[in-house]
């Protein structure tokens, strides 16, 4: 068994890994799949297009999948359904991730065809590379937030009720999951632009809440 200590730290590492790589790859590659001209942007920067593929695997896949294995047996202490239902959502959570990741590079496959054909106005490869791009969005950016607040919910409710860590930490983890998930709601029906400024304000909150708590568990751990 793992010690409590060794735990937090490997806990914390992975909330690192899960949030910060995702988010340098999405600033430096995110517009090549967001372009209006996607097909031919892909085409031309398809080492790019890969590398966000594979840390969308790597960091948004399997380190947030991981969270949920990690947390499991300290959240096992509080109620073993709880700690279950945490590591089950984040590992659906991961899933989505992954298939999110291997579409992309479907996509880009789609778009190198485009470019080979003389990219043609009007054809199967904009049906193709539209249906796909939207299958990725809801994926990756979509049906897999749902997961993850689920449970990331479950393991800052057990947070706060049996201080963990502190509760400002979990209150605050609570609001931003409440902020992010309405951001992703509007997303989804088109009230708001997908990866637009609104969502990214609302984003914020529990982006910088999860590395804050990165860091108290890196340095403090759990509380005993």
């Amino acid at each position: 068994m793992i010690n409590s200590r060794a735990n937090a730290r490997i806990t914390g590492v992975l909330f690192i890994l899960g949030t910060v790589p995702p988010i340098v790859g999405g600033l430096l590659w995110g517009p090549l799949v967001s372009s209006p001209d996607y097909l031919s942007t892909m085409a031309a920067n398809s080492g790019q297009v890969l590398s966000l593929a594979l840390f969308d695997l790597l960091f948004l896949g399997l380190a947030c999948a991981s969270i949920g294995i990690s947390l499991y047996p300290v959240l096992k202490r509080h109620g073993e359904a709880l700690a279950l239902g945490a590591m089950g959502f984040r590992l659906i959570e991961g899933a989505l991730q992954i298939v999110g990741a291997v579409i992309l590079v479907a996509l880009l496959a789609v778009s190198q065809e485009f470019v080979k054909a003389g990219s043609p106005t009007d054809s199967v490869f904009q049906s193709a590379g539209a249906a796909i791009k939207t299958v990725r969005d809801w994926a990756a950016n979509g049906s897999a937030v749902f997961p993850w607040c689920a449970g990331a919910f479950i393991y800052y409710t057990v947070f706060y009720r049996t201080r963990l860590i502190p509760r400002w930490l979990s209150v605050w983890g609570l609001l931003g999951l409440t902020l992010f998930l309405a951001s992703a709601f509007a997303a989804m029906f088109g009230l708001i632009d997908l990866f637009s400024p609104p969502q990214m304000i609302l984003s914020l909150p529990i982006l910088v809440q999860e590395l804050v708590l990165a860091v108290w568990l890196i340095v403090k751990g759990y509380k005993e």
